[in-house]
């Protein structure tokens, strides 16, 4: 039996094989895979009589009477996989990606706030810069006056 590792795959007797390094075939990812083993040893040595065995099962089967009665008929039942844990998962893969999506579409929304305040900003400042330099214009001619009437004065 093939199983994940650090390095790579490996293969390994089926009493090796765990819930996290057990590889799911391609097109099986919606029955349950378990391990199964009515375990018998020798009496007299200790040694395992029994083989466990990698077995699958549909999910609506497995989940309504199949692990019932393994376990009553004194069965070792270790789930490998599990559709129902998967579509969990992959149901808060969704709502992660979502969540996600969402925080994008703000911070967009955000940005844009931002830019229209920033532009808004700057047109009331060119306009206070545009009354400001016509005012000061203004002062300036005002001067030029005042200046040209006592210059005008002091030539007399």
């Amino acid at each position: 039996m093939y199983v994940k590792f650090k390095d790579g795959t490996k293969d390994v007797p089926v009493t090796e094989v765990t819930k996290e390094n057990y590889i799911v075939p391609k097109g099986e990812e919606k029955v349950y895979h378990c391990i199964i083993e009515a375990k018998s040893f020798d009496s007299k040595t200790g040694r395992r009589i029994s083989v466990p065995r990698i077995q699958k099962f549909g999910r609506k089967v497995f989940e309504t009477s199949v692990a019932r009665t393994l376990k009553m008929q004194g069965y070792d039942v270790v789930i490998l996989h599990s559709p129902a844990e998967a579509d969990a998962k992959e149901a808060e893969e969704l709502e992660k990606r979502k969540a996600e999506a969402a925080f994008a579409a703000a911070a967009e929304a955000e940005e844009q706030k931002q830019a229209e305040i920033d532009r808004a900003v700057s047109d009331a400042l060119a306009v206070q810069k545009a009354e400001f330099e016509k005012e000061l214009a203004a002062q300036k001619a005002e001067f030029e006056k005042e200046l040209a009437k006592t210059q005008g004065k002091t030539k007399k």
